[in-house]
Parts: C-alpha cells; structure tokens; sequence
C-alpha cells in the first residue's frame, strides 16, 4: 500500500511470488508475463522491487545475484480457492515454458496463494539479513519450511536453493532418470478433469533442475491437475516398503498396489518436507537413511529437524518428542489445527476410494493377457477307417 498505492484483495483471493529476473531484460518479461495472465482470465495488479542488502553474502553469490521482482496477481472473473489456484499454477508452467531464453533471466520462486518463498545462495542465517521484509515486525506466518541444501549431484545456484514450490528435501533421489523418463512417457496418455490443456504445462519435469527439483514439479503437479490432495500425492510418490508387510491392513495394501500401477517410487534416500499453505509435514522414505526428530509443545507449537537441539526450549515445555521411521509421514493441518498421526492419516487416505474394487476390476496380469492371445488349435476329426471282407468302409 505504501510502495505502489495499491490496496490488495482479502487474503485467499490473490496471488503473489518473487521472481528471478536481470536488469536488461525485466521489463519485457513482466509485459509477456503479464500477456499470459491475461489469457489464463488473471491481471496482475502490481510488481514491486524486493528490498535486498547483499552486504553479508558470499563473493560468488553477490556475482550472480538476480534482481529480484515481487508480482501480485488477481482473478479477472469469479473463481472459488481451488480455481484460482489451478489457474494460478496455469500461468505460472506457461511463463516458465515460455519467458527463458538464451541470455534471459527468469525463475519463479513461487506463485501462490498461500505460501512465499525467500530462498539464494547463502546460509540459514543470512537470509535473515539479505531479506528486509523478514525484518518487518508486521511480518507474520503460521508455518515455516527451512532448508540449507548442500549440492552433491549438481552445481549450486540462486535457483536450485531450497525450499521449492512445495517441499525442501533432505537426501537424494536414486531413481531419478527412470522417474523423469517416465513421467516424459506417461504425457502423452494423461488427461485431467480440471485442466482442459494439458499439453501447455508439458514437460511436467522442467528442463536443467536437480533431482529435488524434479520431484517438486511432479509432486506440484499432482496436486493441482489431479484430484489427490498434497498428502495423497506424497504417499503415493514415496509408498512404504508394502509388498512383503504381512502386518499391514488390506485396504491400505491395495492404496499401494493401485498406487504403484501410476507412479513409480521415487526412492531415496531422501527426508521429504512439504506444505501448500494448508498442510506442513515430512516424510521419510522406505529406506530410512536419513535422520528426523520433532517435538510437540505444551504451547502449541510442533519443530521437525534433521537433528535434536535445533529449537532451544524449556524441556518442561515438551509434549511429545519423537522421530520418524521408514516410509512415515508426519503432518498438520493448519485448516483444521490438528496434528495428523500416520496410521490414521494412512487410514483416511486408503478408504477415500474403493481401491480395492477398482484392483479387482481394472488390473491386468501376464497371466490374463497370456490367456487371451493364446488360442487352442482346432484339430480336424478323421473319419474312423475300417476293413471288412476287403471293402474300406467309412
């Protein structure tokens, strides 16, 4: 209001992200951008400069700093929450599918309705100082998603700096090529009840990213072209080790085995943290190399962390102190402030759909596609021959 005069909507009924753009060439990005929003029935209301102070960060850092861009976006016409933010995630693949260019600079942080995301190449503790927003004293959230990621199998960068869209992840994924090849592979067959025009938001898996980036655009993608909720896709993207768990309830077995017929596991190992704004939780695949810890506070207020002692508090204010386990998920639900167990969230998750009956109804085996191309030969009755009083007689 007081930077650009500008009076934004009640909260929910707008979106807003920070970009990566260069000096040179902003400004025909935000105009194309803005060209797109038009068509996905959006207008943007406003850009501002994000005040930074790079004083405090690293020589290499300060190098290839991008200058960074505010966008507040709002709805043309009327939509409901879940519209607007399919439209929203619309606009935000078709400008990344269409704005970069050789020598242009353009990443999208984020784009939502919910969730902001203050990420670079530095450490924990300078973002604090890098960010003058953070040091607003009206500045205020209900959530948090916190990662300083250490890059092993790509190069480090403003862009591939956790959080992501939707999770910051602990690990790496081991079956990454398999997973974005199929995902490439699954583009041709795949519709949606809620967007008309798929093939603008293909690929699903945006070029030149790191294995957590990857999963980010697939786990995102679930979420809003799909009917599966941000836990649902979580659990079916990082499934258990079900197959030889005799112990495990039949219903939530077959959830794994439909699952699995359409979408492959993303393994680890990898510690996964994720939120939509209504959501914040964490996961730990089947393979359970990686570290997590949390605590519940008498005072409301829940921390997970790779490691104890991240969170100073009076050990009389703790609740419940625990760690996550192969193939667990912990969660929240902000909308409905409770703290979701795995077996009862597992169990919701499994009963939403008869599962089972589609198992029954749907699945084809080797077997089955064995019995119905081959064909027993037909083998022409001979007539019987017989010899009397040296006639042939048929």
């Amino acid at each position: 209001r007081q930077e650009e005069s500008v009076e934004l909507p009640p909260f929910g009924e707008y979106a807003t992200g920070i970009f990566y753009l260069d000096k040179i060439h902003h400004l025909a990005s935000e105009e194309t951008f803005s060209k797109i929003a038009e068509e996905c029935d959006l207008k943007v209301l406003c850009w501002r400069t994000v005040p930074t102070s790079s004083a405090g960060i690293g020589e290499v850092a300060r190098n290839s700093e991008p200058f960074m861009r505010q966008v507040f976006v709002v709805a043309k016409k009327k939509f409901n929450e879940d519209e607007l933010k399919r439209q929203v995630f619309f606009l935000r693949k078709r400008a990344t599918h269409t704005i970069p260019k050789p020598g242009v600079r353009f990443y999208i942080c984020s784009l939502s309705l919910t969730t902001i995301v203050y990420k670079g190449q530095f450490t924990s503790d300078q973002l604090w100082k890098y960010f003058n927003d953070l040091k607003n004293p009206s500045y205020d959230t209900y959530l948090a998603l916190v990662h300083t990621r250490f890059s092993t199998n790509t190069f480090p960068s403003w862009e591939r700096a956790h959080p992501l869209r939707v999770l910051a992840h602990n690990g790496e994924i081991n079956t990454l090529r398999g997973n974005v090849n199929l995902m490439k592979a699954r583009e041709g067959v795949m519709k949606s009840s809620y967007i008309k025009d798929l093939k603008k938001l293909y690929p699903v898996v945006e070029p030149n990213l790191s294995d957590s980036g990857s999963l980010d655009c697939v786990l995102e993608f679930l979420t809003m072209a799909g009917e599966r909720n941000l836990p649902e896709a979580v659990m079916t993207m990082v499934p258990e080790a079900w197959q030889n768990d005799k112990t495990m309830p039949q219903d939530k077995r077959d959830f794994y085995h439909w699952s699995a017929c359409a979408m492959e596991p993303w393994d680890g190992p990898a510690l996964l943290t994720f939120t939509d704004g209504r959501y914040v939780g964490a996961i730990l695949d089947r393979n359970g190399l990686r570290p997590s810890r949390f605590y519940v506070m008498k005072d409301n207020i829940m921390v997970m962390a790779s490691e104890v002692g991240v969170f100073d508090t009076d050990p009389a204010n703790v609740q419940l102190k625990s760690r996550l386990k192969p193939g667990r998920m912990l969660l929240v639900d902000t909308k409905e402030k409770t703290m979701i167990q795995d077996i009862e969230l597992k169990r919701k998750i499994a009963q939403s759909r008869p599962h089972s009956d589609w198992l029954k109804q749907e699945r084809i085996t080797m077997k089955d596609l064995r019995d119905a191309t081959c064909v027993t030969p037909v083998v022409e009755s001979k007539p019987d021959l017989i010899i009397s009083n040296g006639e042939i007689k048929l």
